[in-house]
């Protein structure tokens, strides 16, 4: 976190990419290249994304299963809402899942008498409530899957 908050707030390539998310007709008249940019950030997302999937599928489970993620990914996509495109506000997020998931999983180790129908929904719950309650304070980047085409206006 600390190091994605540097590059995307304290380098000029992450002016960059905040200005393409932004304004992309002002980034580049100021000569960045729009499509450039682009498709680091996709390249970069992707590389990101490849090294969770195998997090999941080595690190965690220790082998490979069909719906291994369990809606993580749209869970991953809320907690950017929910963080105010901030990585230090999308971290306090996923510490919010992660407690809820910690304790889904801890009733059942543990054997607390909680109906376990409800601690398995806990965490997907709790991120319902926590994107119900931040609704409308959260402002998207103004070209967020908006096409870029040099030279239009509108």
């Amino acid at each position: 976190v600390p190091v994605t908050g540097f590059i995307l707030f304290k380098t000029s390539w992450g002016l960059n990419v905040r200005a393409v998310g932004n304004k992309p007709e002002a980034a580049d008249t100021l000569g960045v290249s729009v499509v450039l940019i682009r498709y680091q950030c996709l390249i970069v997302g992707g590389m990101l994304a490849a090294l969770a999937g195998a997090f999941l599928t080595i690190g965690q489970a220790n082998m490979y299963a069909d719906n291994i993620t369990a809606g993580r990914g749209f869970i991953a996509i809320a907690l950017v809402y929910f963080g105010r495109w901030s990585p230090w506000g999308i971290l306090l997020g996923s510490l919010l899942f992660s407690l809820a998931d910690s304790f889904q999983s801890m009733v059942q180790v543990l054997g607390i008498n909680f109906p376990y129908e409800l601690a398995v929904i806990l965490p997907y719950m709790v991120t319902i409530i926590a994107l119900a309650i931040s609704y409308g304070r959260v402002w998207s980047p103004a070209a967020l899957g908006k096409p870029f085409q040099r030279g239009t206006r509108g």
